[in-house]
Parts: C-alpha cells; sequence; structure tokens
C-alpha cells in the first residue's frame, strides 16, 4: 500500500502557534519506503500519535527550511537513527539548511546518518531503492532555497508545490502528477507573503491537470473561511478533484481515496 498520512495541515505563524491546525508535515508510505516530508513543529509527537515508528524512516526530506517545515528535523534525524545507537537513513535538505548563518541541520546529528546526505538543487534527481525523487521547480519564497518536488514510483507521480508565489512556470512543471499536493496558505495577496491563493491554485490545476489535488498547509485566512467550501470552489473552476487535507488525514494512492480518522497509536 503506498499512503500520504498528513500529520498536520497548519500553515503560516498564527495558525502553526497557536495550534488551530496541527503541524508537523506529511508521513509517505511509497512501495514500502518511509518518507518525512516537512518536519515542522510537533511532528515527533504527531508521528508517534498517529502510530508511526520514527525509526522505521528511510528518508527526510525538507523543501525549504523556514522553521514550520524544519523545526522537528534534528529531533526525527534522531529518531530515524536510534537515537544514535543504529545509524542509518538519508537526509535530502538545500544547501542553505547546511551552510551559511541559519543551518537548520545540526552538525552533530549529521553523523547520526552517517552524513548521507544529498542536497536539493534545480536538477536533482535520486532514486531510494527505486522510488525516485527529484526537484520539479525551483520557488520563489522569501530569502531561502524552495523546491517543488515529484516522488515517481511504481508508475505513478506525486507532486508537492511548497510554500511560493505563482510564477509562469510553476503550472507547467507539475504536469503528469497522479496527486499533486498544494501549499495554499493564504486567500488574498500581500506583498509581504510569498505564498499561492487559490485563484493561483486554479492557474496551475488547469495546466497541471493532476488526477487529484490535496490542498494543504493552510494560513488564518484559509481556516476562516473554510479549507473544504475553498476546495469546492477551485473543484468547480477546472474540472480537477479537489480534497482539502485534514489533521491526520490518510490519502491511499492505490485506491484515491482519503480516509478523515486518524489512525490509532499502537506503540505506546
Amino acid at each position: 500500500m503506498s499512503e500520504i498520512t498528513f500529520l498536520g495541515t497548519a500553515g503560516g505563524r498564527m495558525v502553526v502557534t497557536s495550534q488551530l491546525r496541527k503541524s508537523g508535515g506529511m508521513w509517505l508510505e511509497l512501495d514500502g519506503k518511509n518518507i518525512l516530508l516537512d518536519p515542522g513543529p510537533g511532528c515527533l509527537m504527531r508521528s508517534v500519535e498517529l502510530g508511526f515508528r520514527p525509526g522505521k524512516l528511510d528518508c527526510i526530506v525538507l523543501s525549504h527550511k523556514h522553521i514550520d517545515h524544519s523545526n522537528d528535523i534534528n529531533i526525527m534525524i534522531e529518531a530515524m537513527s536510534g537515537g544514535s545507537f543504529r545509524p542509518r537513513g538519508v537526509l535530502v535538505v538545500p544547501k542553505d539548511a547546511l551552510e551559511g548563518n541559519d543551518p537548520v541541520v545540526l552538525k552533530y546529528v549529521r553523523s547520526y546518518i552517517r552524513n548521507n546526505i544529498k542536497v536539493l538543487g534545480p536538477a536533482f534527481k535520486w532514486s531510494l531503492d527505486g522510488v525516485q525523487i527529484e526537484t520539479a521547480a525551483t520557488m520563489t519564497h522569501a530569502d531561502v532555497e524552495a523546491y517543488g518536488l515529484k516522488f515517481i514510483f511504481s508508475g505513478r507521480t506525486v507532486g508537492y508545490i511548497t510554500d511560493t508565489k505563482y510564477f509562469a512556470g510553476l503550472p507547467g512543471a507539475f504536469k503528469g502528477c497522479d496527486c499533486l499536493i498544494i501549499n495554499m496558505v493564504r486567500i488574498t495577496h500581500d506583498a509581504r507573503f510569498e505564498h499561492l491563493i487559490p485563484e493561483d491554485v486554479i492557474k496551475v490545476l488547469k495546466v497541471a491537470k493532476p488526477k487529484v489535488a490535496v490542498l494543504n498547509h493552510f494560513g488564518m485566512q484559509v481556516v476562516k473561511a473554510g479549507p473544504d467550501a475553498i476546495a469546492q470552489r477551485i473543484e468547480a473552476a477546472t474540472g480537477v478533484r479537489t480534497i482539502a487535507a485534514s489533521d491526520g488525514m490518510r490519502f491511499n494512492l492505490d485506491e484515491g481515496k482519503a480516509v478523515i480518522e486518524p489512525m490509532i497509536n499502537e506503540f505506546p
């Protein structure tokens, strides 16, 4: 079974810090490989609450280093490696997450994965035992490196549009996706924040035409307006099946079905 679990769907500072919605990123189970994507605040707690064993992780992927995407990256590296006693796993991150004035991956935890680090870039492409991870587009987001990604496995493609403002090449970069996850933080444009709004998502979907789109990473404007209602409006405008993710939601990629009820923690 291949499945995406949304550990949390909070986006933007106010929703994350108030925890109106949970945060923590996404857990991808693709062809038997466990991949953690954007481990934001609360990722470790949410993973355990929802029944996952972080020690079973094979890979951690970071689209960009902002705190709502990277806060738990070090503790998840430690958890993946059995508290450092079983050095293992792979880390896939932008270069600025490792270097410069504000690296988010601590140097001492890198030894826990034997420095098995893959550095994202515009032409990145790498296979995790048959699950290919590649850069689909370089995003335009504030002052950090940010990359939209594709996960390709068993003839299927999951796309991920992380935080970015809209740009001309964005829709075409995500053609051919079976499932396209889109971070949609706001409803209205604000020059201070480079994020997609519903009208941007509509423009993306009219060109990319995935089989299903999943909206994620909601800021306060979206939470107040109702993500489900916005998803329905986008679906009506594009003809693309569109779902608003919820905390703990599991999306079965084999059946194309979303399960809203969270998993039960079997591992106290």
